[in-house]
């Protein structure tokens, strides 16, 4: 049996350690992309100051070890509703299969909740057919196809009201 994920909002000091998974879990799912922008995590506070990004740790003392991560913040969608964004939902390789990416989106949703969030929107890669089940199983509905770098690069969006 796995240890419960504490997630906890993201400190300064956390930063390095916030990339490291994320290009991680990104690497290990064939889907960090060359050259994208993923400034945010140099500054995860700062970027994420008008929503809020997590740590996810397991383990007690000395043997905590961060092992997921992600952010949720305001953005404008085209709907009436205050939508918040999910982004850089990630988990250690070694941890996935054991309930954190789903503990990390509730505890995500539950932070932009008490910021006014009306409606959840996330974007995941075509391929990334582990997030999508993840997702469709919290009760996200695919409602958009995108592309990026001259259709090179696909993904899917998702919504969900609260």
């Amino acid at each position: 049996m796995s240890d419960a994920l504490h997630c906890r909002p993201v400190r300064p000091a956390d930063a390095e350690r916030v990339r490291a998974v994320y290009e991680r879990a990104m690497r290990n799912a064939d889907a960090l992309l060359p050259g994208a922008d993923h400034s945010d995590l140099d500054a995860p506070t700062e970027a994420y100051a008008d929503g809020a990004f997590l740590v996810g740790e397991v383990g007690t003392g000395a043997g905590t070890e961060v092992v997921a991560v992600g952010g949720v913040r305001p953005v404008e969608d085209g709907d009436d509703a205050a939508a918040f964004e999910l982004k850089r939902v990630a988990v250690l390789p070694a941890h996935q299969g054991q309930g954190y990416g789903r503990a990390m989106v509730r505890a995500l949703e539950a932070a932009a909740r008490d910021r006014g969030a009306e409606r959840f929107v996330l974007e995941t890669g075509e391929d990334q057919r582990a997030a999508q089940g993840l997702y469709e199983s919290l009760g996200y509905e695919c409602v958009e196809r995108v592309s990026y770098a001259g259709g090179e690069v696909v993904g899917l969006g998702y919504a969900r009201e609260p």
